[in-house]
């Protein structure tokens, strides 16, 4: 089916910009860090999306919040809780074949940021690999996280232990369809 204009009118044509994203993301994730940085926001979107879909996956409700909160969804669990989740995206190992995640606050104007997160930021973290289609939960306050390798296959034959894991940090075992009764190392 094709969309039907109005008489007269003719669609615009594509921006310079989009073509050129078009041919930067197709080569995705062997692309330079330039372009890299220059889609960093379509690629954000992305991981946004992939732990919407996860969510939605594991019969979760989340709802994107606006830009300007320092959170990017809200999970709604059962009895009316909300869950803040932040969302943070890799594309590429460290040559130990891990993914490191340093928790800061970038900024539309420049490189240098608005400075870290605090604590009441959000509650949950989504670290997504995007190359990877895998996202890892976690409820541990750190300004550093790192995901090993070895972690990727579990994350993706599994994507709940991880959810589950943070909302038991939380204190929200009573949200965990069929209970939680694994331990929490709360040392970590």
């Amino acid at each position: 089916m094709q969309q039907l204009f109005l008489p007269g009118m003719t669609m615009p044509s594509r921006p310079a910009e989009t073509h050129n994203a078009r041919e930067a993301l197709a080569s995705y994730p062997d692309m330079t860090t330039t372009n890299l940085c220059r889609h960093a926001k379509v690629l954000g979107i992305a991981a946004e999306l992939l732990v919407d879909s996860v969510l939605m996956r594991l019969g979760e409700r989340a709802y994107a919040t606006p830009e300007f909160e320092r959170h990017d969804r809200v999970l709604l669990l059962p009895k009316g809780v909300q869950v803040r989740i932040q969302v943070k995206a890799r594309h590429c190992r460290t040559d130990t074949g891990s993914y490191v995640f340093n928790l800061k606050q970038r900024s539309a104007r420049g490189a240098t940021g608005k400075g870290p997160y605090l604590p009441q930021d959000f509650d949950v973290l989504a670290m997504v690999i995007l190359t990877e289609g895998v996202v890892y939960f976690s409820a541990d306050w750190q300004n550093r996280h790192v995901i090993q390798a070895g972690e990727i296959h579990g994350l993706r034959r599994n994507p709940r232990m991880s959810l589950d894991a943070a909302l038991a940090r939380l204190g929200h075992t009573d949200a965990i369809p069929g209970g939680w009764d694994d331990d929490l190392d709360l040392a970590a």
